[in-house]
């Protein structure tokens, strides 16, 4: 049994443990609540409305784990931000060279241009991903949801792009004792860095957001 106080009449009233609802003071039959939780001390967790207090007990506050995957993510973002710039810069010379071999040749070609529209898709995406990281540092929802969208986007890519990817590259150099010639052409490897890094970086922010203990940590 516990002891309350009526807040009417402020007599002396037992209840049950577990007791929870409305009651009528049985001195001054004023009618109050017992046990029920404030709609703002409740909040809705894993489609379950539950008590704020008893998630602070379970999942306490920790901002150092969401700024540590914010800025690692804003770091990822911006190496590909820089790469994306060289890769314009890239397609803007060999848009030069092609366009010089098509009127020497009167042919047509947009190697150049693909490049350069590449580059400015790897553009977009790395600063959007880059503005999405800062808010997702600082504990914002949205921020870790569009995270996780641009990061498998830019996972199907380095897939995509290697699939499609007709050029060879040379796959046995051999040295004649003044300098090196290549004697075996082949398709491009498998970028299996890029795309480790890519399911790494998409795992981590999905853990961010199916475990209720880190899920906690954004708005």
């Amino acid at each position: 049994m516990v002891e309350i106080l009526c807040p009417h009449c402020e007599e002396e009233i037992e209840l049950d443990d577990d007791a929870k609802g409305e009651f009528g003071c049985p001195y001054c039959d004023g009618e109050f609540e017992w046990g029920m939780e404030d709609e703002d001390d409740l909040v809705s967790f894993s489609d379950e409305i539950v008590p704020r207090n008893d998630i602070l007990r379970e999942y306490s506050d920790n901002p150092a784990l969401r700024i540590t995957v914010g800025v690692i993510t804003a770091t990822v973002m911006g190496i590909h931000i820089m790469a994306s710039i060289f890769i314009i810069f890239g397609g803007m010379l060999v848009g030069e060279v092609e366009g010089a071999i098509n009127d020497a040749t009167d042919t047509e070609s947009s190697f150049g241009a693909m490049i350069i529209l590449s580059g400015l898709m790897m553009l977009i995406l790395s600063a959007a991903g880059t503005h999405f990281a800062i808010q997702m540092a600082r504990g914002k929802f949205i921020g870790l949801i569009a995270c996780s969208i641009i990061s498998g986007i830019m996972l199907l890519w380095t897939i995509i792009s290697w699939a499609l990817d007709d050029t060879e590259e040379c796959k046995v150099w051999e040295d004649d004792g003044f300098f090196e010639y290549c004697v075996e052409f082949g398709p491009p490897g498998f970028p299996i860095f890029t795309t480790l890094m890519w399911m790494t970086m998409l795992g981590m922010l999905c853990a961010m957001i199916f475990v209720p203990k880190f899920r906690y940590q954004f708005d």
